[in-house]
């Protein structure tokens, strides 16, 4: 018995008909509407199984919103655990003072605080959430290569932070409290865990590169003191003052683990270090402290160069054997294209400073720009080899090798810059340019892929 023919009614064809493979009659149905009725059912289904892939993504979308939602919030509340403190400096009006920021990490009133605010002994401390005074009764540790310290306030039940207990990975997103007048809280990820150098022969710290851009003064607006939060509001760092050769691209924070090793196992019997803190806990430059060259600083941050220019020389002639004073000087005088002038500055600044890299690659630069390449060169081989994992000497190395022809050499010391900072923008693009040069264009391609990728983390939020 056959199945699936219907015997009666519509139009009839005879037996083994090839018009039909049913051998028996088949019924036609009439009515348009009705013939359309399996196709809707068929695109009704389709559309149900399209709706269903949308679902996991759209909820993934939502997921991710509500994520960062969260995350942001976590900078808010931690808000509720911050110290703001005022700082007079020399060279000040009375009303002028610089502000950093500290945060509590223990309820019996521990808090962190940078190094820079308690050099001269005259602060001002408040709760940032309602702006009530706060008594310090002094440090009880200091990390003076990253230049922080651990403090004991009268403060007792309060709100604090917690140090994230591992290391905190490349890729990783962190919470960066801003005010909302200053554009409120950002989300930003970590580019790299590298080496920085300190302002003494052979000594590296290991920072986190942050790359978060807050436009032309942005940053500004973030006191060193700032903790990065993670999404479970842990402090995976601390945000400090910008070194000297930073664009303001992004930001640089000390490791948790290098402050957390500082935190006493038993605070109440620590022994209480009193203000003003000891010579040996002092800047080794004091302008980093004058009230002219920071803000001398801030307005070169802005791209004010002629009011940046004006402050540095005011705070230069109270501490004119200043190497930091005489470098951003010879940066502000070449941002005005005033060469001769900031080739002066950069060798002041390298013999003030003991000819230590960070002062040679300014004056290296500036002899590149200005065409002197032996000069460079020679100054720059000898300075790679005193300082190998200084990034920034082997990018301008670089520079004056591709001044001189010679790409091949040149690329080798941009890849060893790459790798030793692989969040600098500008030693990829170099090497993209270096490499496109000598046409090869696989690696090329790769660099140029790096570039798209910061390029984009770097786009101001």
């Amino acid at each position: 018995m056959q199945r699936g023919c219907m015997g009666t009614g519509g139009i009839h064809q005879k037996p083994g008909s090839r018009a039909s493979p049913c051998s028996r009659a088949v019924r036609v149905l009439a009515s348009p509407a009705l013939r359309c009725l399996p196709v809707i059912a068929l695109l009704f289904l389709t559309s149900g199984v399209a709706r269903a892939r949308e679902l996991p993504e759209n909820g993934s979308r939502d997921r991710a919103i509500e994520d960062r939602r969260a995350h942001l919030a976590s900078a808010e509340k931690a808000a509720s655990t911050f110290l703001s403190f005022q700082v007079q400096r020399a060279g000040l009006a009375a009303d002028e003072l610089i502000t950093y920021r500290g945060f509590y990490l223990s309820a019996d009133g521990l808090a962190v605080a940078p190094l820079q605010a308690f050099d001269s002994g005259r602060f001002t401390v408040r709760n940032e959430s309602d702006g009530s005074a706060v008594q310090v009764e002094g440090a009880i540790a200091v990390e003076a290569d990253y230049g922080f310290v651990i403090i004991r306030t009268d403060q007792k039940k309060r709100a604090f932070l917690n140090f994230t207990a591992g290391e905190t990975p490349v890729g990783a997103r962190m919470a960066i409290h801003r005010a909302r007048k200053d554009g409120g809280s950002v989300l930003a990820p970590v580019l790299a865990r590298r080496q920085a150098p300190l302002p003494r022969p052979q000594k590296y710290l290991e920072i986190l590169s942050i790359g978060v851009n807050f436009g032309s003064n942005g940053a500004v607006h973030v006191p060193a003191g700032t903790p990065l939060l993670n999404e479970r509001g842990e402090v995976c760092g601390c945000l400090y003052q910008p070194v000297l050769n930073s664009s303001q691209v992004f930001l640089f924070a000390a490791p948790a683990p290098a402050l957390a090793l500082k935190s006493p196992v038993d605070a109440r019997g620590a022994a209480i270090i009193p203000f003003p803190l000891p010579a040996a806990f002092h800047p080794a430059d004091p302008l980093t402290h004058d009230g002219s060259y920071l803000l001398g600083r801030d307005a070169q941050i802005r791209g004010d160069v002629v009011q940046a220019e004006r402050l540095l020389r005011q705070a230069l002639a109270r501490h004119p054997r200043s190497a930091v004073g005489w470098q951003r000087l010879g940066l502000v005088l070449r941002a005005r294209n005033k060469e001769e002038e900031a080739m002066k500055a950069f060798k002041t600044a390298a013999g003030h400073g003991n000819n230590l890299s960070s002062f040679l690659l300014n004056q290296a630069d500036q002899l590149s720009l200005t065409g002197r390449i032996r000069e460079a060169t020679t100054l720059l081989a000898d300075a790679c080899k005193a300082s190998p994992h200084d990034y920034d000497l082997h990018r301008a190395y670089a520079v004056a090798l591709r001044s001189a022809k010679d790409e091949e050499t040149a690329q080798k010391h941009l890849e060893i810059a790459t790798q030793l900072a692989p969040d600098s923008l500008r030693c990829w693009s170099l090497l993209s340019k270096c490499l496109a040069k000598q046409g090869k264009w696989d690696m090329e391609k790769k660099a140029s892929a790096e570039i798209y990728r910061l390029e984009s983390l770097y786009r101001p939020r």
